[in-house]
């Protein structure tokens, strides 16, 4: 039996909406931290997201990367200009 078949059994269409309707807060707290624990570039995605929105936190070396990024592409560009 594939999860369609136990999801359309019970009436639903997604297995979040069955789990989050059917789950204390509790338990989904637990299920979001053993899913989180597995998962390190999601919670370091997350917690950037929230540095940066509510902390005003700024990834310092991904900025200068992308500032150099830029500068090797503004020189590439005008290499293969004078060509």
């Amino acid at each position: 039996m594939g999860l369609e078949e136990i999801l359309n059994h019970c009436g639903y269409n997604s297995a979040f909406d069955l789990i989050k309707n059917h789950t204390t807060y509790d338990d989904l707290m637990d299920l979001l931290e053993e899913l989180l624990s597995e998962k390190d570039d999601i919670v370091y995605e997350l917690a950037e997201e929230i540095a940066s929105a509510k902390f005003e936190w700024v990834d310092w070396e991904q900025v200068k990367a992308d500032a150099e990024d830029r500068a090797y592409e503004e020189y590439r560009d005008r290499e293969y200009d004078r060509d």
